[in-house]
């Protein structure tokens, strides 16, 4: 065991069965989790509700607390406040925003093409950069459930706008990978978001692959303060390690950049374990 995972959660795995091959099952999940000592995680899939799934991990692991939820892309019907009810009835816990359909991802995806017809793919603001109005149900769902609010793939100006109307609302907001190239958050959004009570979550998918250096990484949670982050790994590629391995990993590298024992206990545990409660 692992004492660097030790209560540990990450809240950003992507688990088999889903529409592509996933390096590992939930049910090996759980086992991964348990062995390495962890509290819990999240097992997430872009077009697939995951909450029915974790509800029965957490009937056969209750020494684990693994949760599931939904992901806001064409397949639950995009900005479907009724997706999220019901995923919240069914005791998911965590709703994201468009992801690999966001339109602002696709944009960024395209950024080469600018002819590209981005039609069918999902904003979350109008032209004026307003929330659409189902977002805003969404939003007031999240609230009445006490879901917590991932911004996705979104851009980070879209995603400036649901922490603004997340904290009137009183939601829990996570900024996804906010480090991520694809949907990257500056420095004084980050600081203003958790200002108003949002979360920075920092996934070592971005570090393994070379797009963000854990030097960045550290320096932005210096930033924001380390109350103000959680850890994830993203991970569940088949090329990519067990999710187990990669927050050791990150966490070993967060240590040799100058961060204590006590600091990662509170980014990759107590403060996981409180946004879920």
């Amino acid at each position: 065991m692992n004492d660097l995972l030790r209560g540990a959660y990450d809240l950003h795995i992507h688990t088999a069965p889903d529409v592509v091959p996933r390096k590992c099952t939930d049910l090996e999940a759980a086992r991964r989790m348990l062995a390495a000592g962890m509290g819990g995680g999240a097992i997430k899939c872009h077009y697939l509700d995951t909450a029915a799934r974790a509800a029965l991990l957490r009937e056969q692991f209750p020494q684990l607390n693994i949760v599931g939820g939904v992901v806001l892309n064409r397949s639950v019907g995009g900005l479907n406040p009724s997706a999220v009810e019901r995923t919240a009835q069914a005791g998911g816990k965590l709703l994201w925003f468009p992801t690999l359909e966001s339109r602002e991802y696709q944009r960024f995806q395209h950024r080469d093409d600018p002819t590209a017809n981005l039609s069918s793919y999902i904003p979350v603001c109008d032209e004026n950069g307003r929330l659409l109005p189902a977002a805003l149900d969404i939003l007031d769902a999240a609230a009445q459930y006490q879901m917590v609010v991932c911004t996705g793939h979104i851009g980070p100006s879209e995603g400036m706008a649901l922490v603004r109307e997340g904290q009137r609302k009183g939601c829990t907001i996570v900024l996804t990978h906010a480090d991520n190239p694809a949907d990257q958050y500056s420095t004084a959004q980050q600081i203003e978001a958790v200002r108003l009570g949002a979360v920075v979550e920092h996934s070592f998918f971005t570090t393994y692959y070379g797009r963000t250096p854990i030097e960045e990484i550290a320096r932005q949670i210096r930033v924001v303060g380390c109350e103000n982050v959680i850890l994830t790994t993203d991970f569940g590629q088949p090329k990519s390690p067990f999710f187990d391995e990669g927050m050791a990993q990150y966490a070993h590298l967060l240590l040799e950049n100058g961060f204590t024992p006590d600091e990662l206990r509170q980014i990759m545990c107590q403060n996981p374990r409180r946004i879920l409660s």
